[in-house]
């Protein structure tokens, strides 16, 4: 019998789908053609079909749908650390405000490239980035340029954020209007239309950044391009407080009037919500992004994660920003979204390993309006998947995967990542870069960066700075 040829044949691995009978393939394998998975199956009937160009053998080991990542500020990675201990303005005011307007394509593009490499370290697969930081014109393309170059998909959230109330000393010598922003993003939309792994989706920033005519035109563009929304909501009571003063309604109503919420809308956050806002979720089909450990480290809340799945409203992961985080690791993500519930309800049961681990496949794609394509290993699907290795005393034993990468695994286990297909990560490296490289020059330009913002954290009773030489070593 001839052989088909295909481009990778994964064999030997313990497979786990989450189709929708939720399938585990024991001794299972994979075979890609053209980005896709076209056979999924026991690896006996595979390996005498197909002729492939690359094989992994996954003996031994665990294979995931790649994790999707819904919400991050990937030009704060170079902020991460600074500002730590402080509410969520406090916070904002000590880091990010201050050096928002020093920020250069090449900082950006660094920054991406390390919390990019850090979540493929993480057995992620698809970023979104809301990228707010426009001190000029274009600079999401750096964005765009790090996706390229490390092959994983991305969804860019060209975002928009008002800082034309910012002081003389911190405003950007560009400041993007509404009209900038929905003219940039129309012109990104056209200019990534068709890109295999970069999309777009719309970003208004959080409630006080557009003008109702804003929203209103927010749900034409993204209807005319088909593109997601997605925008920080009610992460503290300020949202509310806002709208209720300019607007005489809570924020989720005014959105709602605007006409901007419906099934493509992903609501970040969603920490102080009503019982109003949550039916109103429900009705509308509004996706919820869940970023637990920046809740937790700016002290925002808890959002009510359990009750949105008891409703049957879609919740997605994320890590948010590493200025507020501090990293991208998103398994840390999947553990601290379960303990989180669990204390919090006082409910051991209240969220399970199987719930956070779909919620990061499946209701990750939901929220990018991808789910014919990523979210889970079937025939047709996008081939993104992460290979664990359980050899390691962070997991061995390990009796169940799913509770072993929920609760028991660091990076050190995810030994290869795959996007459209292609290894970005293998054998614990990064294929298409020199990763440490890059990050020599991230820590550069990071440290310039802080130092020319003048941004430093205070312990003890001393600033705390540490030489560039140091950094280096």
């Amino acid at each position: 019998m001839d052989r088909k040829e295909v481009e990778l044949l994964v064999r030997g691995a313990y497979i786990i789908t989450m189709d929708a009978e939720r399938r585990i393939i024991p001794d299972g394998a994979v075979a890609v053609k053209d980005n896709a998975i076209l056979q999924i199956g026991r690896s006996g009937e595979l390996q005498g079909k197909y002729r492939p160009a690359k094989t992994i053998d996954a003996r031994g080991k665990f294979l995931f749908p790649g994790l999707v990542s819904t919400h991050t500020h990937l030009f704060q990675t170079v902020l991460k650390g600074l500002g730590r201990d402080k509410p969520l303005f406090e916070w904002l005011d000590s880091s990010v405000r201050r050096a928002y307007h020093l920020f250069d394509e090449q900082t950006i593009y660094h920054a991406a490239l390390v919390g990019l490499i850090e979540a493929i370290r993480s057995g992620v697969t698809t970023v979104t980035d809301f990228q707010y930081c426009h001190p000029q014109p274009s600079i999401d393309y750096a964005v765009v340029k790090a996706y390229e170059a490390l092959g994983i998909r991305g969804v860019l959230s060209k975002a928009h954020c008002d800082v034309s109330g910012f002081s003389d000393e911190i405003r950007p010598a560009y400041v993007e209007s509404e009209d900038d922003f929905f003219r940039e993003t129309e012109q990104m939309c056209r200019d990534l239309a068709g890109h295999p792994l970069v999309s777009m989706s719309l970003a208004p920033g959080i409630i006080w950044d557009l003008s109702r005519r804003g929203y209103e035109r927010t749900r034409g563009l993204a209807d005319r391009w088909s593109i997601p929304i997605t925008m920080h909501l009610n992460e503290t009571p300020d949202d509310n407080e806002f709208s209720h003063r300019s607007y005489g309604k809570p924020s989720v109503e005014f959105l709602d009037e605007c006409g901007v919420l419906g099934p493509d809308f992903t609501a970040v956050h969603a920490v102080h919500m009503s019982e109003q806002d949550i039916a109103t979720f429900r009705e509308r089909g509004v996706n919820v992004c869940h970023c637990p450990v920046s809740n937790m480290i700016l002290a925002s809340g808890v959002a009510p994660v359990r009750e949105y799945l008891r409703r049957g409203i879609p919740v997605s992961l994320a890590g948010d920003g590493a200025a507020s985080n501090d990293t991208q690791n998103m398994l840390e993500v999947l553990k601290l979204t379960a303990l989180l519930q669990k204390v919090h309800s006082g409910d051991a049961a209240a969220v399970s390993a199987a719930e956070v681990l779909e919620m990061a496949t499946l209701g990750g794609a939901r929220a990018l309006q991808m789910q014919d394509r990523i979210g889970s290993l079937e025939e047709g699907k996008q081939a993104d998947f992460f290979i664990f290795n359980p050899l390691s005393a962070t997991s061995v034993p390990v009796h169940d995967p799913v509770t072993s990468v929920v609760y028991s695994s660091s990076p050190a286990n995810i030994e290869t990542t795959v996007v459209a297909g292609k290894t970005v990560l293998e054998n614990n490296r990064i294929c298409r870069l020199d990763e440490i490289e890059v990050l020599k020059r991230a820590q550069e330009l990071a440290y310039r960066l802080a130092k020319r913002a003048k941004l430093g954290n205070v312990q003890w009773n001393q600033k705390i700075t540490v030489p560039m030489q140091h950094t280096q070593e």
